[in-house]
């Protein structure tokens, strides 16, 4: 993202980790149900109930009838509140009581003890699945398709270190050895030798989760250690199991669409500079989402290789320079990635009239036809104008200060996926205000 201002927006003998594959599947699949539960907007308020345990279910139904007199904003608060529950990086919604009166006043406490209860919940997991996995002899690790852990027992740990659900797996094994065994792992389940960071090779087999459409990752183990391993309390296997869901199929958006249900892409760009008719893109990043859920399963994180110098300026805001981009892609590629996934989705960036240009410029170049969502006038929402829409009073107009505003968490700025993350997490949070001017 720019930083100036701009106008314009296998082994059979491997039964334990076998069984550990399908209890890693069925963890995916409850992830997949909360998905769908999660995309219809009237099932938002249940869902949080869902999450608060089955003795919460009468409670959650009643707040979906009190809700319909409280009106709006603690509709779009309970929806926050869910989104919220899974990702960690979204600030709970402030459920504000103070034009309520006292049943709903008394609502909005019980909404705010529910939310809170959700987020602590939704770190943990199933109990009784981590309890099955942490007592398994064999090392064992969920990946997701972006290569986030998503699961990591004491086995595990204890071979690599301490690698924890929703980091890298590559902080800890080598990409240029790992990436080839789990590509060969869509094939069946595969075994070869891995280099760790520190120089070990390790014996490690991976198998492609044998998931349903909704889901998508790896499983990697290996053999039991000899001398055994300790077990930890099922409270001590912290897990990510939402890192392997996909955004589910919708149907296109269109304006009736509620946005709580809009298919959404959330797009940004690293460049060679401002000037979107000479300067190229060197990075693409963009993430899925339904109404304000973001699908960390689904998301383009790509370096392109425009054929030519990246000044000393650019690289020093966003770290890029020209050794970086050797063997990677032309830019066209990126844009016709970008095609997939922006179909049937509208597509939101920050100033994202400057990204949606230089794409356009890339396909020009390359001789293809610009794809209808890059036109002018296509399905684009620019967070810049919706903030200046939103708090007129309030200025600061950048990524960052809008970010601190929704008391959103700021990291990975001037990446190009890190910016798509962002700006995605701060569109999630204007949703609620948004539904309220819209009357949805």
């Amino acid at each position: 993202m720019p930083v100036l201002p701009r106008d314009g927006l296998a082994r059979d003998e491997n039964r334990p980790a076998l069984i550990a594959a399908g209890l890693l599947a069925a963890g995916g699949l409850a992830g997949a149900g909360w998905a769908g539960l999660a995309a219809g907007a009237a099932a938002l308020p249940l869902g949080l109930a869902l999450f608060a345990g089955a003795s919460g279910l009468g409670l959650g139904l009643w707040i979906i009838r009190s809700a319909a007199r409280a009106g709006r904003r603690l509709r779009g608060d309970l929806a926050q509140a869910l989104r919220a529950a899974t990702d960690p990086d979204l600030p709970l919604p402030a459920f504000a009581a103070g034009d309520l009166p006292g049943a709903d006043g008394r609502l909005v406490v019980l909404a705010r003890a529910l939310a809170e209860t959700a987020r602590a919940a939704g770190g943990r997991g199933d109990a009784r699945l981590a309890a099955l996995v942490a007592a398994l002899p064999v090392p064992l690790m969920g990946v997701g398709a972006t290569g986030l852990v998503t699961l990591v027992n004491p086995a595990m740990a204890a071979l690599i270190g301490a690698v924890m659900p929703g980091t890298s797996v590559y902080a800890a094994l080598a990409r240029e050895s790992l990436a080839p065994l789990l590509a060969a792992a869509g094939g069946g389940m595969r075994r070869a030798g891995v280099h760790h960071v520190d120089g070990r090779l390790l014996d490690l087999t991976a198998v492609q989760l044998p998931a349903p459409a909704a889901t998508a990752g790896w499983l990697i183990f290996a053999d039991p250690p000899a001398g055994g391993m300790p077990v930890l309390p099922a409270a001590e296997l912290p897990m990510a199991l939402a890192l392997h869901d996909l955004a589910p199929d919708l149907p296109p958006a269109c304006d009736a669409t509620p946005l709580d249900r809009l298919p959404v892409l959330s797009l940004d760009l690293e460049t060679t500079g401002l000037e979107v008719t000479t300067d190229r893109m060197v990075s693409a990043g963009a993430v899925c989402m339904v109404g304000g859920r973001l699908f960390l399963a689904d998301v383009l994180d790509m370096l392109v290789d425009p054929g030519g110098p990246v000044p000393a300026a650019a690289t020093r805001i966003h770290g890029i320079d020209r050794a970086m981009l050797q063997g990677a892609p032309p830019p066209v590629v990126a844009v016709e990635r970008l095609t997939a996934l922006a179909a049937g989705r509208v597509v939101v960036g920050h100033n994202i009239g400057f990204d949606l240009a230089v794409l356009r410029a890339e396909a020009a170049r390359a001789g293809r036809a610009v794809p209808d969502w890059l036109e002018p006038g296509g399905p684009a929402l620019d967070t810049l104008r919706l903030a200046a829409r939103l708090d007129p009073d309030r200025p600061e107009l950048d990524l960052e200060a809008i970010a601190h505003r929704y008391g959103i968490a700021v990291s990975g700025r001037h990446t190009a996926l890190g910016d798509a993350l962002l700006t995605g997490r701060v569109f999630a949070a204007m949703i609620p205000r948004l539904a309220e001017i819209r009357g949805a």
